[in-house]
């Protein structure tokens, strides 16, 4: 028998965070909307594959709400700085798609592995007299 309290997760919350969602609202959002964590609608998604695909199809609307919010911008101009808002709310909402990407790639000689050598191995190398 599991000792705690009751979870409050209810199975109306699902299609609640799909609408949610769907506003371009946040989890955080939604957390407090039902009175809850962030972390334990998180945690409910986890134990429950039902609410866990509605996570993800809300997480989808919310990047769809965002991402027309930014062609209605781009159609008409906006007003100032709603650009900039937008742009934020995709980076934050929809990061898998909407990030500044960076990447470092680092390559030995002729695009091979990076050589490591210790201290002990470059003093071995060198010959006696030739410093």
């Amino acid at each position: 028998m599991k000792a705690g309290r009751p979870s409050k997760f209810k199975p109306a919350y699902s299609k609640m965070l799909i609408d949610h969602l769907a506003d371009g609202a946040s989890i955080s959002s939604f957390a407090a909307e039902i009175g809850v964590a962030r972390s334990t609608v998180h945690k409910w998604a986890e134990g429950n594959e039902e609410f866990s695909d509605a996570l993800k199809i809300g997480k989808a609307k919310c990047a769809a709400w965002w991402e027309k919010q930014l062609r209605v911008i781009a159609q008409t101009g906006g007003a100032p700085g709603a650009a900039t808002a937008v742009i934020f709310g995709l980076k934050n909402m929809a990061s898998d798609d909407w990030r500044d990407k960076q990447s470092h790639e680092h390559t030995g000689k002729d695009g091979g592995p990076i050589e490591h050598r210790t201290l002990a191995d470059f003093y071995a190398d060198i010959k006696p007299g030739s410093t």
